[in-house]
């Protein structure tokens, strides 16, 4: 535990000489600052139980929160006084980090899906919510997905929503082309690309962030599972990260996906949201493959243009074990280990994940839900239409693994996205693409199992 504090207190000292200055309110947007004002100046003096609530975001995220925490400090009778902790995007895991060690987090905090490996990989990183599950309805979460805050067997976190990888095409650019029924299968896709490079030779389909992506799909198609397990071990081999890039170069070359050269050049090096991309915006890309809490920022840019974004079917490869997709948690919430009241931390929790009056107040400022409550409480009140509802009816019905806490590990993007640009470069065989991956993996894993056991 000595050496994964000092190493965590490493980084986030790193990152900091790295960036060059600390994190000040000069760097948070106005409404932010008013949130974390009104959070502090509410903060109480004297009797009852005192709770902080940590997270971050835009401006229109910190001024729902805010109002859902003022409703229940008045609202509760329970004595519980809850301040908000609001922040910004910049320097999140180095800041929790110093916060964490220091022991000064919040008592009640939200969490990014991997920072559940890092801080509570043995399962006592956060409180066992199993204590708390006299007050907090876990009743309202799919079982298998609830497991995706379980770490070592212990429920550390709650996951606030699900993100689902998907297909979202521009049905509009579509019939531009001619094209009515958007495609279902790899063979449609193809067959479609042909039509619009005909037409426009330097369009694709579909854009990906990263070949990651589109790979892991692909192989847990392949093989029925997914990439690691919870214990640090791989699924897939050298000869599977092979099959993967040689199955998306062939795709690329034909304009399904887009090619590593041409994302550099039209999004950047880094795998980021399309949803404001000239290119994507011009249909140059008629389609991403994303997680869905992405679909509705890439709606509305569109609609801005006249066009219409919907959600396809799952093409599946030939051969398939598996015929579905992946999925994450969006955020999930959890409870510092040393708090004096967890049963209030978790009356807090209760009310604004699953409690009709506070998920209206918090909204979809969050994204997708996935307490069952929540979403009838949200569809009743008008704030789950349109695509985003089909969103949620897509994730419903489709075949999902699970991704692990430390999936999105920076390592893991980084051996695909430098080994396969050799490979589409014409630098390295899809062999020897294949096994570079494989090792890279390897190694991370490795060291990512050594600091967190």
């Amino acid at each position: 535990m000595k050496r994964k504090v000092a190493g965590l207190l490493a980084a986030a000292t790193a990152v900091s000489l790295l960036a060059g200055c600390s994190t000040t309110n000069n760097d948070v947007p106005v409404a932010t600052q008013a949130a974390g004002a009104a959070s502090q100046a509410a903060a109480p003096s004297g009797d009852g139980v005192q709770l902080r609530f940590s997270w971050w975001g835009n401006d229109d995220r910190h001024q729902a929160t805010q109002k859902a925490i003022e409703a229940f400090n008045a609202g509760n009778g329970a004595g519980i006084t809850v301040t908000g902790e609001p922040s910004g995007f910049d320097n999140l895991q180095e800041t929790f980090a110093t916060r964490y060690v220091g022991g000064t987090n919040a008592e009640v905090m939200t969490l990014n899906f991997d920072w559940l490996a890092t801080f509570g990989s043995k399962g006592d990183g956060f409180l066992d919510l199993s204590t708390i599950k006299d007050t907090f309805d876990f009743s309202q979460y799919d079982e298998n997905f609830l497991k995706t805050g379980m770490m070592n067997g212990v429920q550390e976190a709650i996951p606030y929503g699900q993100n689902t990888m998907g297909f979202y095409l521009n049905k509009t650019a579509f019939e531009r082309y001619g094209i009515t029924e958007l495609p279902k299968t790899f063979a449609d896709y193809e067959k479609d690309a042909a039509i619009v490079t005909a037409k426009d030779p330097d369009n694709y389909l579909v854009v990906s962030p990263t070949i990651r992506f589109a790979a892991t799909y692909y192989l847990q198609q392949k093989t029925g599972k997914g990439e690691f397990n919870d214990d640090y071990t791989m699924n897939w081999t050298a000869d599977d990260y092979t099959d993967a890039v040689k199955w998306y170069k062939d795709m690329a070359d034909k304009h399904v996906f887009c090619s590593r050269e041409d994302y550099v050049e039209n999004v950047g090096n880094d795998p980021v949201s399309v949803a404001q991309n000239e290119k994507f915006l011009n249909a140059g890309y008629l389609g991403v493959m994303e997680w869905t809490g992405g679909v509705a920022s890439n709606e509305a840019t569109l609609k801005e243009k006249g066009d219409t974004l919907s959600i396809a079917e799952l093409p599946v490869i030939d051969g398939a074990k598996f015929k579905g997709t992946m999925a994450k948690p969006s955020l999930l919430m959890a409870i510092d280990k040393n708090c004096k009241n967890p049963k209030e931390a978790a009356k807090f929790l209760q009310y604004i994940l699953n409690d009709p009056e506070g998920v209206k107040i918090m909204g979809t400022k969050r994204g997708m839900v996935a307490s069952k409550a929540a979403q009838e409480t949200l569809e009743k009140d008008g704030q789950i239409t349109g695509i985003v509802k089909d969103a949620y009816d897509f994730t419903a019905k489709a075949e999902v693994i699970n991704e692990v806490a430390f999936f999105e590990a920076a390592d893991f993007n980084n051996a695909y996205q430098q080994n396969y640009e050799q490979f589409e470069y014409g630098q390295m065989t899809a062999e020897d693409c294949g096994k570079a991956i494989f090792e890279a993996n390897k190694t991370a894993l490795e060291a990512l199992k050594a600091q967190n056991q």
